[in-house]
């Protein structure tokens, strides 16, 4: 859970529980990317507030040197910033998506944990098939494992 890559491993079993199972690590990348189109939305409205004013954010970035620096990198990107943050937690709330490797085969799966639009993703586990071999695979939100569900006896 606390992102150790020295505990990390790939598929095994577990003698005790006798389950097949897996770790899952975050995607970090795939989160940036949901931030994409509210930082799309942001600057869109940054560059319409800049049209508005007659150009005047223009000029504070056309400020002599320290001072556009300063106003760019303390100012104008932590604003864009925000607003993008913002505009995706408005959508997207509590969001998690999670790797792994099946523990049948070995190719990575990805899961999506959150809420999307006041609709839930479906609490801490996720049930996945494979893309590659077509494995029903449990993902464990909570524990960060990717395990093979229990066989049917009949």
């Amino acid at each position: 859970q606390e992102g150790s890559s020295i505990v990390q491993g790939g598929p095994r079993c577990s003698l005790r529980s006798r389950k097949v199972y897996s770790d899952l690590t975050v995607d970090y990348f795939k989160m940036l990317l949901l931030n994409v189109p509210a930082a799309v939305i942001a600057l869109t409205l940054f560059f319409f507030l800049d049209d508005i004013t007659g150009f005047e954010i223009t000029y504070l970035l056309e400020l002599p040197e320290p001072f556009s620096f300063i106003f760019t990198w303390f100012a104008a990107l932590p604003l864009i910033f925000w607003l993008s943050q913002a505009f995706t937690n408005v959508i997207i709330k509590d969001f998690l998506i999670l790797k792994g490797a099946c523990p049948n085969c070995g190719t990575e799966n990805v899961s999506f944990f959150g809420t999307i639009l006041s609709i839930p993703s479906g609490g801490d586990r996720n049930s996945v098939k494979c893309s590659n071999c077509g494995t029903e695979l449990l993902y464990d939100s909570g524990a960060r494992l990717i395990t093979l569900p229990e066989p049917s006896e009949t």
